[in-house]
């Protein structure tokens, strides 16, 4: 129990700085964004969070794909392919009407590496 009280607490900053990301994205901010969707992935890795608890998994997935896509269109070097792989786990872990269209995306950068599509 109070491990994943700690995993959550923990998410919440990585919440909050993937809300950062999204903020300097949508003011076209793109690097910034980037470099703070990559905090925000380092925070989910450490070893108190529970990457496939519900809103740790959450957040991880969201990150991922936003720091996936920034890289690709900025052609930069995307999220671990740790981070990359996880997501893959928790997105297959829910209910086939709560799949999300990224895994065949997320497939596709796996195989790369999460290296930039240059």
């Amino acid at each position: 129990m109070i491990r994943a009280i700690k995993s959550y607490i923990v998410s919440l900053k990585a919440t909050s700085r993937f809300g950062d990301a999204v903020k300097l994205r949508d003011a076209g901010r793109k690097s910034e964004a980037l470099v703070a969707g990559k905090e925000a992935l380092a925070i989910l890795r450490q070893p108190v969070i529970n990457r496939s608890g519900g809103p740790e998994g959450s957040c991880l997935a969201c990150c991922t794909v936003l720091v996936e896509e920034l890289s690709t269109e900025l052609h930069q070097t995307g999220a671990d392919i740790a981070d990359i792989k996880d997501t893959l786990v928790f997105l297959r872990l829910l209910p086939e009407d709560r799949k999300s269209g990224w895994i065949p995306y997320l497939e596709s950068r796996a195989g790369k590496g999460g290296a930039s599509v240059v």
